[in-house]
């Protein structure tokens, strides 16, 4: 029985590590190696870096970084029925240039969701958020029988962005693209006065045809734009400037198996990051275009982060600062807010 058992064992684990290698990126060996963005920890202090806060967004309310918890909801006391956490931009400012040293102590910024997560089926949190003028909009994740469903609400900004409040409306429904666990809209993108939402996994294995939603600001839906098919995960973008320019982050957890991750065409058109060329895990911020009828990749070179060894970081949030990026992982590995430097219009070429 000792042994029939050790077999089963043996069998399992073989079973998971050629699912993993199945999981693993496809990328050619011959692929040049690039230079890598430095991370630059940004220390904070309080309930935010706490990996139980789950960070699962995080945009530019004017001077204001809101960092959005998946629960804003577990943050409620006898005041305000949840809260989202924000940094104003002096504080990241003096912490960058060494003026102050001290951990960051996000502020708690009311949130009221209005009760949305009784009101959805299988409700699993919120997954994106973005700021336009005296408004936001949010996606949400649920998990219900017929499998994951999203879904695109939208609120109120009060007050200097002292309060967000969610409106009583019917949010807007978005299929999944694919039939896979934990997986939904978790990119929001504004640009001209249109919002589009991008589906987490758009690889060739999984989402043969991937498509971005649109719609309009009042939650009504306006078609479809082609999206090219991106290996790995997308899971949070920049908002686009006036080209309908902007990055997103293209991130992949090594042994996610049901991404079944196809060749790599990122890296076989310009380079694999240094750090990642012995790793499993890909973290990088890549360029998209948002025209008339599709979404397509700028003919930019990536921006690699530099890879912390075998731990990945689950990057879910970046918004755009001064000429580099601020980045945010939910709780794997930890809560983790970073500056990093946009190398992509640098000779980034090295063998280092």
């Amino acid at each position: 029985m000792k042994k029939f058992s050790q077999a089963v064992v043996f069998i399992l684990m073989l079973g998971t590590l050629s699912a993993c290698l199945r999981a693993a990126p496809v990328v050619p060996e011959s692929v040049p190696l690039i230079q890598e963005s430095s991370v630059v920890m940004i220390a904070l202090a309080g309930p935010a870096a706490d990996s139980g806060a789950e960070i699962s967004g995080m945009a530019w309310c004017g001077e204001r970084l809101v960092l959005l918890p998946q629960y804003p909801m577990d943050y409620a006391d006898a005041l305000e029925p949840g809260y989202v956490f924000s940094i104003r931009r002096p504080a990241v400012d003096s912490f960058l240039s060494g003026k102050d040293e001290a951990a960051i102590l996000p502020d708690r910024l009311p949130f009221d969701s209005k009760g949305i997560e009784h009101l959805i089926p299988g409700f699993e949190g919120f997954e994106a958020i973005v700021f336009h003028k005296d408004d936001f909009y949010v996606t949400i994740e649920s998990r219900q029988d017929g499998g994951m469903m999203g879904y695109l609400a939208r609120g109120s900004v009060s007050g200097g962005c002292e309060k967000l409040t969610l409106i009583q409306e019917e949010p807007a429904a978005i299929q999944p693209q694919a039939d896979l666990g934990n997986m939904s809209d978790e990119t929001l993108v504004i640009y001209d006065d249109q919002l589009y939402s991008i589906y987490e996994a758009n690889g060739i294995n999984v989402n043969p045809d991937p498509v971005a939603n649109r719609f309009d600001l009042s939650l009504e839906k306006a078609g479809t734009l082609a999206l090219p098919n991106i290996e790995y995960r997308i899971t949070d973008a920049t908002q686009a400037d006036s080209e309908g320019e902007f990055w997103a982050i293209n991130f992949f957890f090594p042994g996610d198996t049901k991404l079944k991750p196809g060749p790599d065409q990122i890296a076989a058109a310009y380079g694999l990051g240094v750090s990642h060329q012995d790793q499993a895990q890909v973290e990088r911020l890549i360029t998209l275009r948002i025209e008339r009828d599709q979404i397509t990749l700028v003919d930019t070179s990536p921006i690699y982060l530099k890879l912390s060894g075998v731990i990945s970081r689950n990057w879910e949030g970046v918004v755009r600062y001064g000429d580099g990026f601020l980045l945010v992982t939910d709780e794997h590995p930890a809560t983790i807010l970073a500056l990093v430097e946009n190398l992509s219009d640098e000779d980034s070429s090295s063998t280092d």
